[in-house]
């Protein structure tokens, strides 16, 4: 009863002293966002300050409208000790704002510090990531040789497939404003296959003894910096759309073996290293978790090249079979064309955990 009393000697007295009062609905712990249930509507506009008071009537602390709409408002609250002081239920009220100079009857104060204004500013954070490719933007071939035995050939391989790779790296963001900058160091493993293919019937009975294994093993690094300029707040998650430049270097070292069944005799055929240099502009539509000091990303990133370099330099050839290769080819040119090491339009999925500060 006594309480109940309080309680209504409080809200008379709300009403009766200047500015318009509402009440706490929701406290979110993660985003330290406290709704209140007043909007535009009772003049709460965003960069209003507010101010909570308890039961008795007393004032625990002030922040600032973050976002206003017409029946709700949401205010940023900076500092743990005045968070944990706000309760379910506590009013809420918006201070009259200090009058405008040259008001009659009032003096400027020049020498008065100006009133604080909100920070909307995103968190800078550290996260480790992972890069896994939906179109791969840096790839080459898995390579199969085709021996020309009996027949005519256009170039010594075939492609089997692209090779897959995994990528793993840092990335530091930092707060700036309502915007967000980023910088990462990333490396791309590269998880080719060993493939075995026929290469010579030295008996001509159709059985082919000898045969040839290729590989190509390969090594990726980059580096990229990144500026978020869309970030919308949904309380726990943010979405976030930014726009980056990304420099790859990437290195393939391809080698074929001749081998046969009948002994333990092996031979390097072919050799090969190939390098190429990026760079590439960068699309981040990404979803950002944020749970206390936890950070967790899931998004993709989208790869457009700009411009890329690229060398290849062969270390052996000594295939015999070379003969039969178009003339008009060279051993060099048919292995980095069927090769393909290049950068191209791509994408990969992006998961990524750290520590916000």
């Amino acid at each position: 009863m006594i309480r109940t009393i309080r309680w209504i000697i409080f809200l008379l007295s709300v009403s009766a002293t200047p500015g318009f009062a509402a009440k706490v609905i929701k406290i979110d712990a993660a985003k330290k966002v406290i709704t209140i249930d007043e909007g535009t509507d009772t003049q709460f506009l965003k960069k209003s300050k507010v101010c909570f008071y308890d039961a008795n009537n007393v004032k625990v602390g002030c922040s600032f409208i973050r976002t206003a709409k017409p029946k709700i408002s949401f205010i940023k609250i900076k500092g743990d000790k005045l968070f944990a002081k706000i309760q379910m239920g506590m009013m809420a009220k918006v201070e009259a704002g200090p009058p405008a100079p040259g008001t009659p009857g009032i003096t400027a104060d020049p020498a008065a510090a100006a009133p604080a204004t909100p920070s909307d500013t995103p968190k800078s954070y550290v996260t480790g990531l992972v890069l896994l490719p939906l179109v791969g933007p840096i790839s080459y071939q898995n390579l199969i040789y085709e021996t020309p035995v009996g027949r005519q050939v256009d170039s010594m391989w075939s492609a089997d497939s692209a090779v897959k790779s995994l990528g793993f790296g840092l990335e530091l963001g930092l707060g700036i404003s309502s915007f967000q900058l980023t910088a990462g160091l990333r490396t791309r493993m590269f998880l080719p296959k060993k493939i075995s293919s026929d290469y010579n019937d030295e008996n001509s009975d159709n059985t082919f003894e000898q045969y040839m294994d290729t590989t190509a093993t390969g090594t990726g690094f980059g580096a990229w910096l990144d500026f978020y300029w869309l970030i919308v707040d949904f309380g726990v998650v943010d979405f976030r759309l930014g726009n980056g430049l990304e420099f790859d270097s990437s290195t393939v070292n391809f080698e074929a073996t001749q081998l046969s069944d009948l002994n333990g005799d092996s031979k390097v055929m072919y050799s090969g290293k190939s390098s190429l240099t990026a760079l590439s502009l960068r699309l981040l539509p990404t979803l950002d978790f944020i749970f206390g000091p936890i950070d967790f990303t899931l998004g993709a990133v989208i790869y457009i090249p700009v411009s890329q370099s690229s060398k290849f330099s062969l270390g052996t050839s000594e295939d015999p079979f070379v003969q039969f290769l178009n003339p008009e080819k060279t051993v060099e040119e048919d292995l980095k064309t069927s090769l393909k090491h290049e950068a191209k339009p791509g994408a990969d999925l992006l998961l990524s955990a750290g520590f916000v500060f």
